[in-house]
């Protein structure tokens, strides 16, 4: 199920954007929409794999079921993000650019990042997503769907600006990575297991969880960090800010 969405999303990716997107011809040229089209369909092929081949030996752990969890919310979902599809579909059907963001966007994302990642680990969740069928499958196009939401409020795609400044994305980027550290803690150090497996099992989850989990937080927070400092320096020396470019005020 999971990897027949990912070829009807490849397949829209790219009637969406067929006309300006030139991935083959006599001169072809490493430019920002090629690399976009690289990032999603590396994301669609993370997520066939992680829901495909190696689906099956996933189920039977907590360690493997948090690293897949951990490549759908935090590394599929950025891709997706970085390959700009929204703003392909707005072009290609004149939905408009979406310049102006919601407010309560970043606050939604949030919280359904923060349900997510809580619902995953409770005991009863565990136990109905743990054979294949409908309610596995459900899970993990859900996680993909957040990890999107999630992080296109601190990535910017092409023609729209994100609701959050800088420092806002720093904040939002660090609750994300306390909560997840928070979870780690609480499977790490518990007196016993919660899903009927080894503890040790449950160990190496809260491991994957507290380091490699929060790296691409850690990444683009540090995008974010300097991004906002360059912004400071920008505005010391006589400027101001405005789309990412230098407009001085001397004039």
């Amino acid at each position: 199920m999971v990897g027949t969405l990912c070829l009807i999303a490849a397949i829209g990716y790219w009637i969406a954007g067929r006309r300006p997107v030139r991935l083959w011809g006599a001169r072809l040229r490493w430019t920002g929409r090629a690399w976009r089209t690289t990032a999603f369909l590396s994301a669609l092929l993370l997520i066939t794999l992680v829901c495909g081949p190696i689906e099956a030996v996933a189920r039977g752990t907590v360690w493997l079921r948090t690293a897949e969890l951990m490549a759908l919310l935090m590394l599929a979902g950025p891709l997706l993000v970085l390959g700009a599809p929204g703003a392909r579909v707005s072009r290609r059907f004149h939905l408009g650019n979406g310049s102006v963001p919601g407010r309560w966007r970043p606050i939604a994302a949030f919280a359904l990042f923060t349900a997510a990642l809580i619902v995953s680990y409770l005991p009863a969740v565990y136990r109905l997503t743990a054979s294949a069928g409908p309610a596995r499958a459900a899970s993990q196009v859900a996680i993909v769907v957040v990890g999107y939401a999630f992080w296109s409020q601190v990535i910017a795609q092409p023609a729209r600006r994100c609701a959050l400044s800088h420092l806002g994305r720093v904040a939002y980027l660090l609750l994300s990575s306390a909560q997840v550290r928070i979870l780690g803690l609480v499977l790490g150090f518990a007196p016993a297991s919660f899903y009927g497996v080894p503890l040790i099992d449950q160990q190496v989850a809260a491991g994957i969880l507290m380091v490699p989990g929060v790296l691409t937080d850690l990444v683009v927070l540090t995008v974010c960090l300097y991004l906002w400092l360059a912004q400071d320096e920008r505005r010391n020396l006589g400027g101001s800010d405005r789309g990412g470019r230098l407009v001085s005020l001397a004039g």
